[in-house]
């Protein structure tokens, strides 16, 4: 009988804390307005706090030319900011359900099944056990706000270990998170690293960047809906203003300075001359916007033990190309598909690999389980979190 009851009330000893960092677009963010004028007619000028993302009837016509003008950001003097008479915040930072969904309706499943089973566990709360970092996703290093998330996310890990009797936390990341958690724990000491981590769960980070943030800016944006739904264009200006998509560019060494990333029959354009692009496809300030951010990111060997998931097998962008030249930038170009997870190329996600913490690597192959979005919906990703949570020492 005494053997029974420390079986059951082992696990409960042996859990360990979880927060959750998410990808581009999966936060909460809220908005105040105090603007002193319409961009139409029939958008407000004030407002009380109110979701700005997302709530998905806000990107339809005609709604979404006010919500663009709201989200879109300044730059100035070499700084990215909200525009005036715009105050943002986001929602749900601690919390463990903040992160279940990416949009107000629940209708894109994001950590839910992830945060369900960590709940499901012997001796989980709510709130206590597994708890959300959002953040901004707009922004990237090395802005203020960024520096302020990371103050945040220090903050709360020690809290969160503190909270769990001195248990060492595992962080959990997905996507743009990985590249922004790679980069977090290049600011910290390694002694607060051996102090409050446990491991890191890295799932489909985009370390190196990302090919298809060439085409978001040059004619697609970052929503992906039909014209008659959405404005396309619209979508593009507003990607074209936003800090985070310049942050996930790729990026040299990973990408040759001379490998092609967008063709058309005047011009090839790579790293060696992506100012050039910014120019010719009118956005005179992206040079300055891509000097901003394009040394910021870290990713190197984090120094702590390190667990490393993505998808593969899947057509992924590799490369644009242009047929005409009149259909530049404005129209859709021609994608060249190499491997990857269907959002970022596979160098990107495997740069993980190379680490000398990693200690296991996963990949999955196919759209079904290796989908860029659906890796942390994967029942085996799930299984294999509880395990690091739940054990001491583990053979997985």
């Amino acid at each position: 009988m005494i053997w029974v009851v420390l079986l059951l009330v082992a696990p409960v000893e042996s859990l360990k804390p979880v927060i959750l960092v998410p990808g581009a677009l999966a936060s909460k963010i809220e908005a105040k307005l105090d603007k002193s004028e319409r961009s139409h007619f029939y958008c407000s000028k004030t407002s009380d706090w109110y979701t700005l993302w997302l709530k998905l009837e806000s990107l339809l016509s005609p709604a979404v030319n006010c919500w663009a003008d709201n989200f879109k950001m300044e730059f100035k003097d070499g700084v990215f900011s909200n525009t005036p008479g715009v105050e943002t915040r986001v929602a749900g930072f601690g919390e463990s359900r903040s992160l279940d969904y990416v949009d107000d309706g629940h209708h894109i499943v994001y950590y839910k099944d992830l945060v369900d089973s960590i709940l499901s566990q012997p001796g989980a709360e709510e709130g206590v056990t597994v708890r959300a970092a959002p953040y901004d996703f707009r922004y990237s290093p090395p802005s203020k706000e960024s520096q302020l998330y990371f103050d945040r996310l220090k903050k709360l890990v020690e809290d969160t270990y503190k909270t769990n009797g001195n248990k060492k936390v595992v962080l959990v990341s997905h996507s743009l998170g990985g590249l922004t958690i790679s980069t977090f724990l290049h600011t910290v000491p390694q002694q607060w690293k051996d102090t409050f981590v446990h491991a890191w769960v890295s799932a489909a980070g985009v370390f190196g960047g990302a090919v298809k943030e060439i085409k978001v800016m040059v004619s697609h944006g970052i929503v992906n809906l039909p014209d008659f739904i959405s404005n396309r264009l619209l979508h593009r200006d507003l990607a074209r203003k936003i800090m985070g998509n310049y942050f996930m560019l790729p990026r040299y060494p990973i990408w040759g300075k001379d490998e092609l990333l967008l063709q058309t029959p005047k011009s090839n354009y790579s790293l060696s001359n992506l100012d050039q692009l910014f120019l010719d496809m009118g956005v005179t300030d992206g040079p300055d916007k891509w000097a901003t951010v394009r040394d910021a990111s870290y990713t190197g060997d984090p120094g702590l033990k390190t667990y490393c998931f993505n998808g593969k097998d899947i057509p992924t962008s590799a490369s644009f190309h242009y047929k005409n030249q009149a259909d530049f930038p404005d129209q859709v170009p021609e994608t060249i598909f190499g491997d990857g997870d269907g959002t970022v190329p596979a160098r990107s996600l495997q740069m993980c690999h190379k680490w000398n913490s990693t200690v296991k690597v996963t990949e999955y192959s196919g759209p079904d389980t290796g989908e860029h979005d659906k890796v942390i919906q994967n029942q085996d990703f799930i299984k294999t979190v509880i395990q690091i949570i739940s054990e001491d020492n583990m053979n997985i």
